[in-house]
């Protein structure tokens, strides 16, 4: 079970409410001690490679998001060589429930296994600036697909 502290949640709640309307994300790792998971804040470059390419990235920042390739390495591999791992990815959905959507599980998904087979996808349900709620999704390994999880929420 993926385990949050209260700061950490409000961290991403405080990002989701600032980037509204437009989806939010960023990593979630744990260091070589374990325990609760780090949040490391991203941009969503969508809206770049939209512009800069709508036929390859049709979607735009409100309903998607991309994490820069040289962000999410550097904060994997920091975190590697601190002993650590990545443990999750969040990101909000504006203006409806959060669920784990199908763009959601093919960006999580390489040739049918998850590209990241302990990760959990923190998903925040967004609705005119304010955190109304979130799911927690990881991969079931005897259902070959994503199932909802609980999230610890600690002090």
């Amino acid at each position: 079970m993926l385990e949050l502290t209260k700061s950490d949640l409000d961290k991403m709640y405080a990002q989701a409410a600032a980037e509204y309307p437009d989806e939010c994300c960023g990593i979630l790792t744990v260091g070589a001690e374990g325990g609760a998971a780090q949040v490391h804040i991203c941009e969503n470059i969508q809206d770049r490679l939209h512009t800069e390419d709508p036929e390859r990235y049709p979607r735009q920042a409100r309903i998607a998001y991309f994490i820069d390739p040289q962000e999410l390495y550097n904060i994997i591999s920091a975190a590697e060589k601190a002993g650590g791992r990545v443990v999750g990815f969040y990101h909000s959905h504006i203006d409806c429930e959060a669920y784990f959507s199908a763009e959601d599980k093919e960006r999580a998904v390489v040739w049918d296994e998850p590209a990241y087979a302990d990760a959990v996808y923190l998903v925040l349900s967004v609705y005119e600036r304010q955190v109304k709620g979130y799911k927690c999704f990881a991969w079931d390994e005897t259902g070959r697909d994503f199932a909802e999880v609980d999230l610890a929420v600690v002090n």
